[in-house]
């Protein structure tokens, strides 16, 4: 008597379908979400003292802003530059700057 070999088809069924299993339970669990850090904000200002003056640098860029929006400027580049001695604030517009670019800081 002849024995029947068994065929390979029953294993490569089972193979697909572990595939499929292993897909399935492969996936990741999702990591439970933290709550974001609450985080404070810290306020700062800077000021300048000088000869009993007492000026604020945000005043000096708003009123240097001031002049540029009277004079009709809208520069590219700014740089404002405080002569403690003059108690004044000087500024340049994209580089070009003159005595006429002054900001007086008693008058803040």
């Amino acid at each position: 008597m002849a024995t029947k070999k068994k065929t390979a088809e029953p294993v490569v069924a089972t193979a697909a379908s572990a595939k499929e299993k292993t897909a399935k339970t492969i996936e990741k669990p999702s990591a439970p979400k933290k709550a974001a850090a609450k985080k404070t904000t810290c306020k700062t200002s800077v000021c300048v003292e000088m000869n009993g003056l007492n000026a604020s640098v945000t005043d000096i860029q708003n009123a240097v802003k001031k002049a540029l929006k009277d004079k009709g400027l809208e520069p590219a580049d700014l740089k404002i530059y405080i002569n403690a001695a003059e108690q004044a604030a000087y500024y340049t517009v994209d580089g070009e700057g003159g005595e006429d670019y002054k900001i007086n800081l008693k008058e803040l």
